[in-house]
């Protein structure tokens, strides 16, 4: 993130805003996937009527087509669209990610088409992952087997400590995005932020929470970090940009207290956050709305003031009376 970032649109397209007043520059028509801000572009994952999926390149402020790369190569049968299709109680999830190395944009994506019956939880009945690499100055796209390199770990086992109460922590990979709904899955053991291991423990009354930290080496151990939080804590989570991280109240569940995990100061506090991401002066997060809808909210750290929030997601209808 930095001045502009992108919001999906309740009807499924591509906004891009003003991070800092939250107004809308340019949009991309649904159904869209904004994948990557970098170098001054907005790649965007576009399904446009009768035409093949395609990668385009916009300017990030004017929204001026740069490029557009056809990726019909990915042979994608109808279901797996980013429009999520639904057929009675069938439907689709499609998730897509990309990064940029060089000139060499790769791409990830994977459809899981659904489906509810009787009254059996919905569950998966076909599934399609793979992955791409396109070369942006040539347009050259290469299929690749499988879905790519396996991502680096989110984890790795704590060092032993007499004495020490570890506690597990809620995070999710970092990226360029916020997830929209859900809490991050919870990760044992010693988190990793680049070089830096993070380890937290947990006071025996719960109201304090102290961070080791240490070099990947394990030769460097920094001065511990001692984060009060003078109340119950039940939870741990790290925000997307890893340099933060959330204590859930024990007695207030809906509230979370937002530290620094570079200086301990609290900069805020949130209420049911999904996923945050802290950019400069500004806090990100998405939550849920009171109508069941999916909202993304920008605060001022410090002070907590709501700077926008916009609508990404309205509530789902329902499917229906369970088929017998």
């Amino acid at each position: 993130m930095g001045s502009v970032g992108c919001l999906r649109t309740p009807d499924g397209g591509a906004e891009t805003v003003d991070l800092a007043t939250g107004r809308a520059l340019w949009s991309s028509a649904a159904p869209a996937r904004a994948l990557l801000i970098a170098r001054g572009r907005v790649f965007v994952l576009e399904q446009r009527p009768g035409a093949p999926l395609r990668l385009a390149a916009y300017d990030a402020r004017s929204g001026r087509l740069a490029r557009a790369y056809d990726l019909a190569i990915l042979a994608l049968p109808a279901w797996a669209s980013p429009a999520e299709p639904r057929n009675g109680r069938q439907w689709t999830l499609f998730e897509a990610s990309a990064r940029l190395s060089g000139d060499i944009l790769e791409l990830r994506y994977e459809a899981t088409r659904m489906q509810a019956s009787g009254i059996q939880p919905a569950g998966p009945v076909d599934r399609i992952q793979g992955a791409a690499r396109l070369a942006l100055a040539t347009g050259r796209i290469e299929r690749r087997p499988g879905t790519g390199p396996a991502p680096p770990p989110l984890s790795e086992p704590a060092p032993p400590s007499s004495g020490a109460r570890w506690v597990s922590c809620h995070a999710r990979r970092p990226g360029p995005g916020l997830a929209l709904a859900g809490p991050p899955p919870n990760v044992d053991g010693a988190q990793v932020v680049g070089e830096q291991r993070l380890a937290f423990e947990l006071s025996p009354d719960t109201r304090s929470v102290t961070v080791h930290r240490w070099s990947a080496s394990g030769r460097r151990r920094e001065t511990p970090l001692r984060l009060d939080h003078l109340q119950a804590t039940d939870a741990v989570w790290m925000t997307s940009d890893r340099y933060h991280v959330l204590l859930r109240r024990a007695h207030e569940q809906a509230w979370y207290d937002l530290y620094s995990l570079v200086s301990g100061a609290l900069v805020g506090r949130l209420e049911r956050p999904a996923d945050v991401a802290v950019v400069g002066p500004r806090i990100y997060y998405s939550t849920a709305d009171s109508d069941g809808g999916l909202v993304v909210v920008a605060t001022e750290t410090g002070s907590g003031r709501t700077l926008w929030r916009r609508t990404v997601v309205v509530p789902e209808r329902e499917l229906g009376e369970p088929i017998p």
